[in-house]
């Protein structure tokens, strides 16, 4: 069954000309750039087009989907039209810190769709953003050798250094949904007051989380 992903302007102006996405299985391009897709679903919006959002997962659950869980120092980006799909691309140079979940190596690039080149923006909505020189917590994933994000902009946590120690921070967009009791869909919204979360405590907690059980 394919998964319509459908790209919207960074001006909410509708959907970009030309990049309206069908995911089938044969095709290895699609299934990179959806590696999370069972964490996507299409939302229909009355009188206006489809709309993509994803689903909410807390910490350990998108460490086990995982390959690989890392503190990372984002490096140079390189934006360039996919060789074989013709589809503008973006790969940034990650230096692996440290391992907390999984195997990655020292050095990796992160494949994003979207950037700019030549004067056209392929702008994904709800995607990480990487700053040159940032330091990270990363959750990754590995599909056929190549390095993507697990859940978008879920699996970025920034590191803060503060007199307590590194903090993560991590601010979502409004594009992520929680399933209610009943089954049904509705907005994901961050608590008012959210929970410090250190980097000393999310190494205990990746301890933890089973790793038989994270994806390959």
């Amino acid at each position: 069954m394919g998964v319509l992903l459908v790209l919207f302007s960074r001006w909410g102006c509708g959907p970009v000309p030309g990049y309206v996405l069908l995911e089938e299985s044969p095709v290895r391009f699609f299934s990179q750039l959806l590696a999370m897709v069972s964490l996507l679903v299409v939302v229909f919006m009355p009188g206006t087009t489809q709309a993509t959002t994803a689903l909410y997962v807390d910490d350990v659950e998108q460490a086990e989907r995982s390959t690989a869980v890392v503190v990372a120092t984002i490096g140079e980006a390189d934006v360039g039209i996919h060789p074989k799909w013709n589809r503008i691309m973006t790969r940034t140079e990650v230096s692996v810190d440290e391992v907390l979940l999984g195997n990655a190596p020292g050095l990796l690039e992160i494949e994003q769709m979207g950037g700019t080149l030549y004067g056209e923006t392929l702008y994904v909505p709800g995607d990480a953003r990487f700053r040159t020189g940032e330091r990270c917590v990363l959750f990754l994933r590995q599909v056929d050798g190549d390095w993507f994000l697990t859940a978008m902009e879920q699996s970025k946590y920034r590191l803060v250094q503060t007199r307590h120690g590194e903090l993560l921070e991590r601010n979502l967009s409004d594009g992520i949904v929680v399933r209610d009791a009943s089954f049904q869909l509705r907005p994901y919204k961050e608590p008012p007051k959210k929970p410090i979360k250190t980097l000393r405590s999310f190494r205990a907690l990746m301890k933890s989380v089973d790793s038989t059980g994270m994806s390959q």
